[in-house]
């Protein structure tokens, strides 16, 4: 410190009062600054060291004390995770733009929603706004290094002077989220600390490092499901509106060491050219500061896409916001890894060998790779995009209210003008819930206050109508629209390019819900929805009520079920035929509810459980029928949760919780052991192969009481379990343990083993990677009591029946079956099984051909697993 005094005084010349004044100023300075403690004072630990890992009590604490410390950063308590930890944002910019936050929040709303203002007025926002950036750490747990790089980050940029970060703060507000699911991050630092010095360190854990989604929680940035996607979507669409969204990952390691913007084909036409313009000019550039610096394997234009919706960074892209992503090459968690040059390899999209080509012009000479290395590639990329936003500040701003501008001009001057969605609906609150999660998403929702045509068609008042002439359209439409996936080959004669993630999403398809697209212009008195309204619920009341009856064709009547189930005091019946009462028509499933509760005391629970769960419940002074009932009973239920830890299993696990479904875990050793109808009436398998369900964890790969599977014996009792009177439900690939294990006569078309005899070019070979299909439900199966005969299923990677025996629940029809999405083949699965019911001694097997849960997207076929749960104590 002093020599830099002593230099700073011997180029300087000034009058003694004002020598003085500099000086003291420049003391002041250096001292607050030292006054800043770096992370190693609360870790104990050099950040980035071998072997050393913060957990997220440590993190907060230090990035606490930097924000009392230095006033170039804010920290803000922004709620709690789902297991009760605090979710924290940092705010980092100089202290003139911290004091005036509210001023700059106005002026992002404003240019995030730019209509009805003058292009002077809104320049001038830009000359006055600053441009907001917000970079997203550790979303996946055990890609760690950008929790711990976060502390080293928000130090630098509160002590640091230099012009390029002085630059930085005047232009940038940075919004910085140190790790987006801190509970997983615990569990991760507390494995990786259990097997330290192990021959399991760096292992995987043997359970999912979030609570429900794991690696999925980054397949949740539209739906908002999950606590932490709606604390950050509240930051993004509703309060800051960030220019750039930077989202900071890892990836294996087997070849580059860092892929960057911009990204590969296919690219989705709902996103603004303009923006995958500025996705190529940050990636130049941060290729360039890179390779200047240093940073060898630095990989653009290859393995990641902008066709798919639903993640971090490309959510944002339909909300006129740059969303860049960066992946790392991952070490063993903390612990380095030896990777010789010769044992790296290319990527299936963009890179096919380690080479030297033009995206990838130097490769990583291979050698030692640290976790110390992630985190140098990680700051070095943060400070070329937040440099490269703060030399174009205005730019980035203008760009960003002009391509609000333009989406609003797309949606009065092209198709389609509006989507609509009457009021009548089969499943009332799952359309409101969709309505919600776009509102949430900052799409404007309107209702009509009056009678309107369009195209031709008269809608009721009171029908929503979602314009297409607004600034978050891309949004709107590209989840309200059906996909449709280019084709995508090295060779007219090639097999097809495998998509990043899935190839079609339409909301209304998987949630079951009308919509209707209008082409044309029309005209319409609307009033903005502020707040998607509750479905008022009613308890059509009678004297002398005897029973009560409602339809069971809704999700939200599941939960009624549910809860009524719980009751002793409550008896209840599933009709098995439909009936006629006054004016209403009841389905089949429909439920019969007699107690022996005192009546006033009924009328009560009932008039609350229709209003508070949106449904209609109807008062009987008679049983208006004899036709047959099967008595319905709580299910004994259970879902197989095993040591190789399942995505599937989690997004089940929270689909019967917000259903009010009573459950156990299964654990591996629960099976082998036997007896399981002692314990269960209904046993689920989630979307996993019968090989990893048999073999599990491989020994020596993990402590002893995780490796191995069910075994073979599992299957067995499994198989008992349904001789026995069970009901066994398989999810998808699940299908696999009774096709190969219980002597059924399945056939599953799709299966290679299956296809030997057969003739295909790659274009006419079977694949759908990730599409919503069309199928047929039989309505007089109880797993098909109360639902539409034809549905959107999800399909990826499941299987298709040819069953001799058994009943047939679902099937695709006799043409192509797809709705939204990619699929070629499809002949091979016309008029096959999607869904079947096969007896096995006393019980069933339900096999599910498609995912009925979808990342608990797929609401329109929840009932069809919630049927097949309560066929496991009514099909006996």
């Amino acid at each position: 410190m002093h020599r830099k005094i002593i230099r700073f005084f011997g180029i300087q010349k000034f009058r003694f009062d004002l020598w003085v004044g500099i000086v003291i100023l420049f003391v002041t300075i250096s001292l607050t600054h030292a006054q800043i403690i770096k992370p190693e004072k609360v870790t104990h630990f050099p950040v980035g060291i071998d072997y050393k890992l913060a957990r997220w009590e440590t993190i907060t604490e230090y990035l606490r004390l930097l924000a009392a410390d230095s006033d170039r950063v804010t920290l803000e308590e922004r709620g709690k995770t789902t297991e009760g930890l605090d979710f924290v944002l940092v705010l980092i910019s100089s202290p003139e733009n911290l004091a005036n936050l509210e001023h700059y929040k106005t002026i992002q709303r404003q240019l995030a929603d730019p209509r009805g203002r003058e292009e002077t007025e809104l320049d001038g926002l830009c000359r006055e706004g600053k441009a907001v950036v917000l970079i997203n750490c550790n979303l996946h747990s055990t890609e760690v290094a950008s929790s711990q790089m976060s502390m080293e980050l928000a130090y630098q940029l509160a002590t640091m002077d230099t012009p390029e970060v002085k630059e930085i703060l005047e232009n940038v507000i940075l919004l910085l989220i140190p790790s987006t699911n801190p509970d997983g991050l615990n569990m991760v630092v507390d494995w990786y600390n259990r097997t330290l010095g192990t021959p399991y360190e760096g292992s995987s854990m043997p359970w999912l490092y979030h609570k429900y989604t794991g690696h999925d929680n980054n397949r949740d940035w539209f739906m908002l499901t999950q606590v932490e996607t709606q604390i950050v979507t509240e930051i993004l669409y509703e309060e800051w509106f960030p220019e750039v969204v930077y989202d900071v990952h890892q990836m294996g390691n087997s070849g580059a060491r860092f892929v960057i913007p911009p990204y590969f084909d296919p690219v989705n036409p709902n996103i603004p050219p303009i923006l995958q313009r500025t996705l190529a000019l940050i990636g130049t550039q941060l290729a360039f500061d890179l390779t200047s610096n240093g940073f060898t394997g630095v990989l653009s234009n290859a393995v990641y896409d902008t066709w798919w919706h639903g993640g971090f960074r490309t959510v944002p892209y339909r909300h006129n916001m740059v969303g860049i992503l960066t992946e790392a090459a991952s070490v063993n968690i903390a612990s380095p890894i030896f990777q010789p040059k010769a044992s790296l390899k290319g990527h299936r999209r963009g890179l096919g060998g380690y080479a030297q080509q033009t995206n990838f012009p130097e490769p990583w000479p291979g050698g030692w790779w640290r976790l110390r290395d992630i985190m140098d590639y990680e700051e070095a990329a943060a400070y070329s995009i937040l440099s490269s936003v703060a030399k174009r500040k205005e730019t980035f701003l203008k760009n960003f209210y002009k391509m609000g501008l333009s989406a609003v001009e797309k949606g009065k001057d092209e198709p389609p003008r509006a989507f609509l969605m009457p009021t009548a609906q089969r499943q009332p609150n799952t359309a409101l819930k969709m309505l919600e999660i776009l509102q949430r998403g900052g799409v404007e929702i309107h209702q009509a206050n009056a009678n309107f045509t369009a195209d031709g068609v008269e809608y009721p008042q009171g029908t929503y109508v979602i314009s297409m002439a607004q600034p978050f359209r891309a949004h709107a439409k590209d989840l309200l629209e059906a996909q449709r996936y280019p084709q995508r080959r090295a060779s007219p004669n090639a097999p097809p390019e495998r998509p990043y993630d899935i190839t079609g999403w339409t909301l209304p398809l998987q949630m079951g819900v009308r919509v209707v697209k209008v082409i044309n212009e029309f005209e319409a008195e609307l009033k903005r929805v502020e707040k998607i309204p509750k479905i008022q619920g009613k308890l059509h009341t009678i004297p002398e009520t005897v029973a009560y009856f409602f339809k069971n064709q809704t999700n939200a009547e599941t939960i009624a079920l549910n809860r009524l189930l719980k009751e002793e005091e409550y008896t209840l019946h599933q009709s098995t035929t439909e009936h006629a009462i006054g004016n209403q028509e009841f389905p089949r499933g429909s439920i019969l509810v007699t107690t022996t509760k005192i009546p006033s005391q009924v009328g009560n629970d009932f008039q609350e459980l229709a209003e508070s769960l949106g449904i209609e419940i109807y008062a009987l002074n008679h049983i208006p029928f004899k036709d047959p009932t099967t008595r319905l009973s709580q299910p004994r239920l259970g879902l197989y949760k095993p040591w190789v830890a399942n995505i599937d299993e989690g997004w089940t696990r929270w689909v019967l919780e917000q259903h009010e479904f009573v459950y156990r875990n299964l654990t591996d050793a629960e099976i082998r052991a036997g007896s399981l109808a002692e314990r269960y009436d209904v046993i689920i398998l989630p979307d996993m192969r019968a090989s990893a369900m048999i073999d599990g964890h491989a020994e020596g790969t993990l402590p002893p009481e995780y490796v191995g599977g069910i075994g073979s014996e599992g299957a067995a009792n499994l198989r008992t379990f349904v001789v026995n009177g069970g009901t066994l439900i398989c999810l998808n690939r699940a299908t696999e343990l009774p096709d190969k294990y219980f002597g059924l006569e399945i056939t599953n078309v799709l299966d290679s083993s299956n296809q030997s005899n057969r003739k295909e070019s790659e274009v006419e070979r079977f694949f759908c990677p990730g599409s919503l299909l069309r199928i047929f439900v039989k309505k007089t199966h109880p797993i098909g009591y109360g639902l539409s005969r034809e549905m959107a299923a999800f399909f990826k990677s499941g299987p298709a029946f040819e069953v001799r025996g058994g009943k047939e629940v679902a099937s695709y029809p006799d043409f192509n079956p797809l709705m939204s999405g990619w699929i070629q083949g499809d002949k091979q699965i016309r008029r096959k099984g999607a869904l079947w019911d096969v007896n096995l001694g006393e019980g069933h097997v339900i096999l599910f051909g498609f995912k009925p849960q979808h990342r608990a997207q797929a609401h329109g076929t929840f009932k069809l697993l919630f049927n097949a749960i309560y066929y496991g104590v009514t099909g006996k």
